[in-house]
C-alpha cells in the first residue's frame, strides 16, 4: 500500500513538474520517474497519462540532456509494460498533431517529430523485437506514424536533422534483419497515401545500398502500382519533398514497365489536371534509369502545349520538364523531330503565338531539347540541323526581347559543335549585323553566341569573324561612355584574345585592340561607372577577359596597365549574385595557384582596401524599400559577408605556400584590411582565423614580427582610424604580455610631446565639436 501510495505520488509530482524549464528539475523528475515505475505493473490508465504527458514535452524540450533523460525513462517504461505503452503512446502521438496527414510543415514540428520518431524506435526494438510479435493493429499504427512522422521531419527540419533521422531508421533496419520486407507489406496493404512515399523510397533506398535487389523485385510490382495511383495520379499537386523522395522507386522501372504502367498514367494526368502533374511528370522523367528516346514524341506532345500556357509557373515547369526528357534521350532522330516540332508550334502549327511570353516559352523548350544525350558525330550532324531552323525566325522577329532570349538559345545548341561551325551560321553572323532589327542588345547577343560557338577545335573558324569583331572594339573605344557599346567590344575583345593565342598571324592584326585594353587612362572596359552598370552575363564576360589577359597576355600588362584588371576582378569577386561570385572565386584560385599567385593576392588586396575606404555597415532598413524591394543604395551596397568571402579566397588560394617574405608582407596586409569595421561587424577574429587557414601560428607570428606590426599600425604623427585600433584590441587579446608593454611605451611617449601642454581647454573643447557645428554661437548674434 505505501509502495502504490508512492508511485501515485511521483506520478502528480511528474505531471506538475515535466513541463517545468529547469532542466535541473526535468532531469530529476524524469530520474525520479525512472526508479518508480521500474518493475511495477501500474494500471493502463497511469501508462496513458504518462504517455500523454510525455508528448506534451515534444515541443518544450530543447536541450540533449532533457532529451536523454526522457528517453530513459520511455525505455523503463515500456520495458516494464512493452504493449500497454506502445499502444497508448502511438494514440498519444497521433492525437498531439504532430504526425498530421496534413503535411504542414515547420522547422518547430520537425524537430518535434524527429525527438518522437526516436521513441517510434524504442518501441519497435523493445515491443517488437521478434518477427512472429510484428503484427496486429498496434504494428500496423506503429509504422503508419513513422510515415507521417518522417514527412513531417522531411517536410520542415533542417538537413542535419533529415540525415538524423534518416542515419536512425537505416540503423534500426540493419539490426532487424527482415524488418525491411515487414515494413514494406504493412505500408503497401494500408490505405493509399501520398505521405508513405518518403517512407518507401527510404525502404527502396536502404535496399539499394544493402544490394537487397530480392526484397525490391518483390515488391516492385505494388510499389509502382502505389506510385501510379497515390502520386503520378494524384488529384492535388504531391509535396516537393515527397516528389524528391520517389526517385529511388522509380530507378527499377523497366522498359515494359514504363510503356504499359506510367506512359499512359502520365499522358492522362497531364490531360486531366497539367497544374498538379506537371512537377511529378518531370521528377518521374529525371529519376528514371531509361533511354526514354521511344517514347519521348508522346510526352513531348503533351508537354509542348502546356508551353502556350497562360500560367507563368506552368510554362516554367513545362521547359524544365522537358528538359528532363532530353536528358534521357540519345537517338538523334527522335531529338531532331522533338527539337522540329517544337519549331512547328513556334511557326503557328498549333495557332499564332501572339503572346510575347509564350514565344519565350516555346524557345526555351528548344532550349531544353539542347540539353539531349546524343554524342559523337550524330551530336554535331543534329546541332547544325537545329542551328539552321533558327535562322528564319531569326531572319522575321523583330521584337528585340524575343530576339535575344533566341539567340541565347541558339547559343546552347552552338555550344555543342566540336569539329565545324557550319557555313551557313557563320553567314548569318556577318549578316544579321546589319539588319535594321539588330539593337546593341541583339548584337551582343549574337557576339556571346560566337563566344559559344568558335572555341575548342573549331576557334579558328571565328577568324572570319575578325573584321567585325575589330570594329565593334574600336566602335566601343571611340563611344567609351555608352554603357551598350562597351558591353559589346567585352564580347568582341574576349573572342579576339581567344584567337590571338591560336594564331601569331591573328595576334598582329590586333594592334588597336592592344592599344584599349593597355589604355589605362580611359579604362574602357574596368571603368567604374561600366562595372556597377554591368549585367550578370556582362561579368562574367568580363571575368573571362581578365583570366585570359592574365593567363595568356600577361607580358602586355606591366606596372600599373594590369591594375586595372585587378580592380575588374576584384568587382567581380564582390558581385551581389552568387553565380557570378562563385565563378569568380574559381577564378581566382585558378589564377593564384600559378607561380606569380602572390603578385595578384597583393594587387587584389590593394583593390580591397580601395573598396573599404568608404565602406560603411549599413542597418537593413535603408536597403530596401517600404515595398521590400532593394533601394538604390541597396543596389550598390556590398554586404560584410561578401567582403570577407573575398578577403577568405585571397588569401587561402592554393599558391600561397611561397617565399616566406612574400608571404610574411601579406599577413601584414591583411592585419589593417580583416580589422576594418565592415569585417569585424561580420567576423571580429578575422585575422587569426585566416592565418591558421594559412598554416601560421597567430602567437608565433605576432611574436617574430611585433615591430613591424606596430609600424603598420601606429604612424607618427598621424591619427589612428578604427581599423588600427580594432587591429591593437585583438593583438592585445591574441598575446597580452608582449602586446600590451609595447601598447603603453607608445601611447607614454606620444604623452611626453611637450606641444599637448599648450593645448587650452577651449581649444579641446573645439575638437570635441561634432563636424559642421559651431562651438561659440555667440558670434552669430
Amino acid at each position: 500500500m505505501a509502495a502504490d501510495t508512492q508511485v501515485s505520488e511521483t506520478l502528480k509530482r511528474f505531471a506538475v513538474k515535466v513541463t517545468t524549464s529547469s532542466v535541473k528539475e526535468r532531469r530529476e523528475i524524469l530520474s525520479e520517474l525512472g526508479r518508480c515505475i521500474t518493475g511495477k505493473d501500474l494500471p493502463e490508465g497511469a501508462v496513458k497519462g504518462l504517455c500523454k504527458l510525455f508528448c506534451l514535452t515534444l515541443h518544450r524540450y530543447r536541450d540533449a540532456a532533457s532529451h536523454r533523460a526522457l528517453q530513459t525513462a520511455l525505455q523503463q517504461l515500456a520495458e516494464c509494460q512493452p504493449e500497454v505503452t506502445a499502444k497508448n503512446l502511438l494514440c498519444s502521438l497521433q492525437s498531439s498533431g504532430i504526425s498530421s496527414k496534413s503535411g504542414g510543415s515547420s522547422k518547430s514540428s520537425g524537430s518535434a517529430a524527429s525527438l518522437a520518431l526516436s521513441w517510434t524506435c524504442l518501441l519497435v526494438r523493445i515491443a517488437f523485437p521478434t518477427q512472429d510479435k510484428r503484427h496486429g493493429e498496434t504494428w500496423e499504427k506503429l509504422v503508419e506514424v513513422q510515415c507521417f512522422l518522417l514527412l513531417e521531419i522531411l517536410g520542415g527540419s533542417r538537413k542535419p536533422v533529415v540525415n538524423g533521422a534518416v542515419k536512425k531508421l537505416n540503423r534500426l533496419w540493419k539490426e532487424n534483419p527482415g524488418l525491411v520486407d515487414q515494413y514494406l507489406s504493412i505500408i503497401l496493404h494500408l490505405e493509399a497515401n501520398q505521405g508513405y512515399a518518403i517512407m518507401l523510397g527510404l525502404l527502396v533506398q536502404f535496399c539499394t545500398t544493402q544490394k537487397d535487389l530480392s526484397t525490391i523485385n518483390k515488391h516492385k510490382t505494388a510499389l509502382l502500382d502505389f506510385y501510379v495511383k497515390t502520386i503520378l495520379m494524384s488529384k492535388t499537386k504531391p509535396q516537393e519533398h515527397v516528389l524528391d523522395n520517389c526517385a529511388p522507386l522509380l530507378r527499377y522501372v523497366s522498359h515494359s514497365e514504363f510503356k504499359d504502367l506510367m506512359l499512359p498514367a502520365l499522358q492522362k494526368s497531364l490531360l486531366r489536371s497539367s497544374e498538379n502533374a506537371i512537377e511529378t511528370i518531370s521528377c518521374l522523367l529525371a529519376s528514371v534509369t531509361l533511354d526514354l528516346s521511344q517514347y519521348a514524341l508522346d510526352i513531348v506532345k503533351g508537354l509542348a502545349s502546356q508551353l502556350k500556357s497562360n500560367s507563368a509557373h506552368l510554362m516554367d515547369k513545362a521547359v524544365i520538364a522537358l528538359k528532363n526528357l532530353a536528358l534521357q534521350c540519345s537517338d538523334p532522330s527522335t531529338v531532331e523531330a522533338f527539337g522540329k516540332h517544337l519549331f512547328a508550334i513556334l511557326g503557328g502549327a498549333e495557332g499564332k503565338l501572339t503572346v510575347v511570353a509564350q514565344k519565350i516559352s516555346v524557345l526555351s523548350g528548344i532550349g531544353s531539347c539542347s540539353h539531349h544525350a546524343v554524342s559523337g558525330a550524330s551530336n554535331q550532324v543534329l546541332s547544325g540541323t537545329m542551328v539552321e531552323l533558327f535562322i528564319p525566325f531569326l531572319q522575321q522577329e523583330v521584337h528585340e526581347g524575343t530576339l535575344v532570349h533566341a539567340i541565347s538559345i541558339l547559343a546552347l545548341w552552338c555550344s555543342r559543335f566540336v569539329t565545324e561551325v557550319p557555313k551557313t551560321l557563320v553567314e548569318w553572323f556577318k549578316k544579321a549585323f546589319s539588319l535594321k532589327a539588330c539593337t546593341s542588345a541583339v548584337r551582343h547577343a549574337y557576339l556571346q553566341c560566337m563566344l559559344a560557338s568558335f572555341k575548342g577545335n573549331v576557334l579558328l573558324q571565328g577568324a572570319e569573324m575578325l573584321p567585325l569583331l575589330i570594329q565593334t572594339v574600336e566602335k566601343a573605344g571611340a563611344q567609351s561612355t555608352q554603357i551598350p557599346l562597351v558591353t559589346e567590344g567585352v564580347a568582341a575583345a574576349l573572342l579576339m584574345c581567344r584567337l590571338s593565342v591560336a594564331d601569331a598571324q591573328i595576334e598582329n592584326k590586333l594592334n588597336s585592340l592592344w592599344q584599349l585594353i593597355l589604355d589605362e587612362k580611359k579604362q574602357i572596359f574596368t571603368s567604374e561607372k561600366f562595372l556597377q552598370s554591368a549585367s550578370e552575363e556582362v561579368m562574367c564576360t568580363v571575368l573571362q577577359l581578365t583570366e585570359r589577359l592574365l593567363l595568356d597576355h600577361e607580358c602586355r600588362l606591366p606596372g600599373a596597365k594590369i591594375q586595372q584588371y585587378y580592380k575588374a576582378l576584384t568587382a567581380v569577386l564582390l558581385s551581389r549574385s552568387w553565380s557570378v561570385r562563385r565563378l569568380a572565386q574559381q577564378t581566382v584560385r585558378k589564377l593564384l595557384s600559378l607561380p606569380r599567385g602572390f603578385k595578384l593576392a597583393c594587387g587584389l588586396l590593394e583593390e580591397l582596401k580601395v573598396v573599404l575606404v568608404s565602406h560603411k555597415v549599413l542597418p537593413p532598413e535603408a536597403l530596401v524599400t517600404e515595398s521590400g524591394e532593394l533601394s538604390e543604395q541597396g543596389k550598390t551596397y556590398i554586404p560584410p559577408r561578401i567582403l570577407q568571402e573575398a578577403l577568405c579566397v585571397i588569401a587561402c588560394g592554393p599558391g600561397m605556400e611561397g617565399e616566406p617574405e612574400e608571404k610574411e608582407k601579406l599577413v601584414l596586409e591583411m592585419l589593417l584590411v580583416s580589422s576594418h569595421p565592415s569585417l569585424v561587424a561580420r567576423q571580429p577574429g578575422l585575422w587569426p582565423a585566416l592565418l591558421i587557414k594559412m598554416k601560421l601560428d597567430p602567437v608565433d607570428f605576432i611574436t617574430k614580427h611585433l615591430e613591424k606590426i606596430f609600424d603598420r599600425i601606429i604612424v607618427p604623427q598621424s591619427p589612428m582610424n578604427q581599423s588600427s585600433l580594432n587591429a591593437v584590441g585583438l593583438l592585445s587579446v591574441l598575446l597580452p604580455a608582449k602586446v600590451l608593454p609595447q601598447l603603453i611605451s607608445t601611447i607614454s611617449a606620444s604623452l611626453e610631446n611637450p606641444a599637448l601642454c599648450l593645448v587650452t581647454q577651449e581649444e579641446f573643447a573645439i575638437m570635441r565639436m561634432p563636424d559642421g557645428e559651431l562651438y561659440d554661437k555667440s558670434i552669430l548674434h
